[in-house]
């Protein structure tokens, strides 16, 4: 476990411990590391979560995938990010999505157990525990916010509006590829295409590559509100 030592100081449930202390607590638990291929099976929507999952490295996935065969992607995890968190102290403990590896990945897995025990045994990684459920709450909220919207053109402005407020500045990178932001947004690529180019010809916003410059924030902000 001590290879992977630089990746759990980064992880929000080990960060605010010190080497020493992470060694310790994971001296006395059971965990496992998997080693999955990319576009690999993790885990399948309706399977039973009773573990909580690390990306020691690599990038995953979590997609809803429906009877129609479109897929929307709910969360896109890097290394250091968990999941199955909330899951697994669930009464109905099962993936809402299926997780699949983006990218070659390295996953660490805690059982149930080993999470009860590091919060009895270290006051410091339960508050972490608790941090990091609240922040998942909040990011499903989002969610929901964004499967709200009603239109191509309020997804954009609501991703766009997001990624001004994540980079501070009107000018920002694209944090994925058009493809995967489609996707993501459970809208065709051309389509979002499209929309793109009218609200660049109507002024809102510059394009270049994977740059985008907001040139109008208020029309941005009212698309929302209609």
């Amino acid at each position: 476990m001590e290879q992977y030592l630089s990746v759990l100081q980064k992880s929000p449930l080990f960060q605010q411990l010190s080497d020493r202390e992470i060694k310790e607590l994971m001296e006395n638990v059971p965990a496992k590391v998997m080693t999955y291929p990319k576009d690999a099976l993790i885990a399948e929507e309706g399977e039973n979560c009773d573990r909580l999952g690390m990306i020691l490295s690599g990038k995953i996935e979590i997609q809803k995938i429906y009877a129609s065969g479109k897929t929307v992607t709910m969360a896109h995890l890097k290394t250091g990010n968990i999941f199955g968190e909330a899951l697994i102290f669930s009464k109905v403990h099962l993936y809402p999505g299926t997780v699949v590896s983006r990218t070659p990945a390295q996953i660490l897995f805690l059982q149930k157990s080993a999470v009860i025990s590091l919060c009895r045994r270290h006051p410091v990684f339960l508050e972490s525990f608790m941090n990091l459920l609240s922040e998942r709450i909040l990011m499903l909220n989002k969610k929901i916010k964004e499967l709200s919207l009603g239109t191509i053109r309020q997804k954009i402005a609501y991703f766009l509006l997001e990624e001004y407020q994540k980079q501070g500045k009107l000018t920002i990178q694209l944090p994925f590829s058009k493809e995967v932001i489609a996707e993501h947004m459970g809208i065709q690529r051309p389509s979002l295409s499209r929309e793109m180019i009218k609200m660049r010809d109507e002024g809102w916003i510059d394009m270049k590559k994977n740059t985008v410059h907001i040139k109008d924030l208020q029309q941005l902000t009212d698309c929302l509100l209609e």
